[in-house]
């Protein structure tokens, strides 16, 4: 996910009017903060202050104020290849708002835009992590997960997640896992996909591709190093699976994001 622009609190007068016949150049996370009328495509909606909206690229679109200042805030970024998959399993509500109760996603783009303006040597990376949040929180706010009772398994699940992430490079099993909470092995997968939306085995895959992540841009270690401390015994699998998930080689991902990093 790259932020090639962002603004939080543009403040515009009462005569405020831009037209877009062509839309942008890339997607826009766009939160307006005034009473404002909105045109995308040929869709027209009166809006209320703490309105988002998702705007695809090239979409023609028009921003008017409503009787009185104007003001937004709004980040214009594009999805890199590694990102397909992440969007995909979204259900984003594109070009049409979405109302907010609070003040969070503001606060959530503010964050973002303080972090762009300081020297840091992975910027790139941690704005692509805050957008990735962002969207997780928008496609939340417009798509409620029923909330459930809590079972008296949460706790237990709760603290084998927190382990997983926490030694990505332990050999777990799924077996292991069930006999934990001293259910059956069947019962323990619904129990996890239940709560968190994947199941235990995509849980352990992510938290080592993530740490092998980390590794390969802030330590010196050998990709076959880092295979290990991620848990693989044989490099070429732990080489392939990086690649399904990250788009690109160990090397190749340590190569760019370091260099972008720089």
């Amino acid at each position: 996910m790259y932020l090639y622009q962002m603004g939080w609190h543009w403040k515009h007068g009462a005569d405020f009017a831009l037209e877009r016949p062509s839309g942008l150049h890339g997607a826009q996370l766009l939160l307006i903060c005034t009473r404002a009328r909105v045109r995308m495509g040929t869709t027209e909606f009166d809006v209320a202050p703490n309105t988002a909206f998702l705007v695809q690229s090239s979409v023609p679109h028009a921003l008017c104020a409503a009787g009185g200042e104007y003001m937004d805030d709004w980040i214009r970024f594009t999805p890199e290849q590694e990102d397909h998959a992440f969007m995909d399993s979204l259900d984003l509500a594109w070009h049409v708002p979405i109302p907010l109760s609070d003040d969070t996603l503001s606060q959530m783009i503010a964050a973002c835009v303080k972090v762009s303006e300081a020297e840091l040597s992975n910027k790139n990376q941690i704005l692509h992590h805050m957008m990735t949040a962002a969207l997780l929180y928008l496609n939340e706010v417009t798509h409620p997960r029923l909330r459930t009772k809590k079972s008296e398994y949460d706790g237990k699940l709760e603290a084998i997640r927190r382990s997983i992430y926490a030694d990505p490079g332990h050999d777990w099993t799924v077996p292991e896992l069930a006999a934990e909470l001293c259910v059956s092995v069947s019962h323990f997968q619904r129990l996890y996909k239940a709560k968190y939306g994947i199941s235990c085995t995509q849980e352990i895959f992510i938290s080592r591709m993530e740490y092998a992540k980390q590794l390969l841009l802030e330590t010196t270690f050998s990709a076959g190093e880092i295979a290990e401390k991620c848990g693989y015994q044989n490099y070429e699998y732990f080489s392939k699976s990086f690649a399904k998930y990250g788009c690109m080689s160990p090397a190749k991902y340590r190569q760019t994001y370091q260099e972008a990093g720089k």
